[in-house]
């Protein structure tokens, strides 16, 4: 067994942390606004990631749309990132092997995202991960990072306190709820560079840069 210190728990963000799905995420945007007609007026910013669909539609559009078209949009793009992502999902570099490490070592785990529920079962079952996490946490109905909200729910649902949990992101508005609750933080800079994740603890360009060396860190105070 690897003495990780008093780390309890790691809560894994999924998009741009487990995988990159940024094209098939914007190509279902893109398919959805033209049905609608509705022009875009800022597409693939790096301001979006770790957001609802609710906070990128409402950024995206450039007129007012109702609640009741927005959720609609919301609903028709998840269906089709479901079809897309199922053929394209792979693992981004570290992330099995850390998964691995930890579930080994007894270390509990969660996936907290923002996106909807049906987003994270189709690229669960397209990963084969169901069996890393002990809780999975999405994001329908709660409020939208930076708040911590789906991070302390998710070490709720552990029985960990947050003090003792890692939080594994990659989106600045991430970052920013993890601290906000209390979490240590390690970023990937899969979607945005280093100096705009300079609030986590530690900034890597993939998880095979992490070491056992920087979770004893981060977790030996």
């Amino acid at each position: 067994m690897i003495d990780y210190k008093k780390l309890e728990a790691v809560i894994w963000d999924m998009d741009g942390v487990i995988l990159d799905s940024r094209l098939a995420h914007f190509k279902a945007f893109r398919i959805i606004f033209e049905k609608y007609e509705i022009k875009v007026y800022q597409e693939q910013s790096q301001k979006f990631f770790g957001m609802t669909n609710q906070q990128i539609i409402q950024f995206m559009v450039d007129q007012p749309i109702s609640k009741e078209l927005t959720d609609r949009i919301s609903r028709e793009k998840d269906i089709l990132f479901q079809n897309i992502i199922r053929d394209q999902a792979v693992f981004l570099p570290g992330v099995k092997k850390w998964m691995e490490a930890f579930k080994q070592n007894e270390i509990r785990q969660a996936l907290a995202s923002s996106g909807s529920q049906g987003n994270i079962n189709a690229i669960l079952t397209a990963l084969n991960a169901e069996t890393y996490f002990d809780e999975v946490v999405s994001g329908d109905g709660l409020p939208g990072k930076p708040d911590p909200f789906v991070f302390l729910k998710a070490s709720d649902r552990l029985g960990k306190l947050p003090v003792n949990c890692l939080v594994i992101e990659d989106a600045v508005v991430g970052v920013q709820a993890a601290k906000a609750a209390g979490m240590k933080c390690v970023a990937v800079t899969t979607t945005n560079p280093a100096e705009k994740l300079a609030d986590a603890d530690v900034v890597l360009s993939n998880l095979s840069e992490l070491t056992v060396d920087h979770i004893q860190m981060l977790f030996s105070a």
